[in-house]
């Protein structure tokens, strides 16, 4: 039974000490690599309505919300992988608060992200 404990033990530690490391990655200062085609937003409430539909499902709506605020231009959608700074991260809503370093014209630009939207 001891061995059991020792060996269930010996798993576990591992794995929180994994899943402590995964958490850490995003931090204040970091500098990170947005994917592309992620959908980057001008405020926070724009990003909490947009995972808002995608956490319902309704990719309808999703599309519908997104489709407008991309054109609006109260949100924006880069082909490239971007490189950004960690501004702030809530880790409770999954966003991010990032400024643009990638060089060129949205360079010291500021935006909120999904924090799934962070390459790893």
């Amino acid at each position: 039974m001891q061995t059991l404990k020792s060996a269930s033990l010996a798993l576990f530690i591992p794995l929180v000490l994994s899943l402590g490391c995964l958490a850490g990655e995003i931090r204040k200062g970091a500098t990170m690599q947005v994917k592309p085609n992620s959908v980057w937003f001008d405020d926070a409430a724009q990003l909490t309505r947009w995972q808002q539909l995608k956490k319902n499902g309704n990719s309808k709506a999703l599309k519908s919300y997104q489709d407008k605020v991309l054109s609006n231009r109260e949100a924006w959608q880069f082909i490239n992988e971007l490189t950004v700074e960690i501004l702030s991260y809530e880790p409770r809503q999954n966003q991010v608060n990032v400024e643009m370093k990638t060089p060129g014209r949205m360079l010291g630009t500021t935006w909120w992200l999904d924090a799934d939207a962070l390459v790893q």
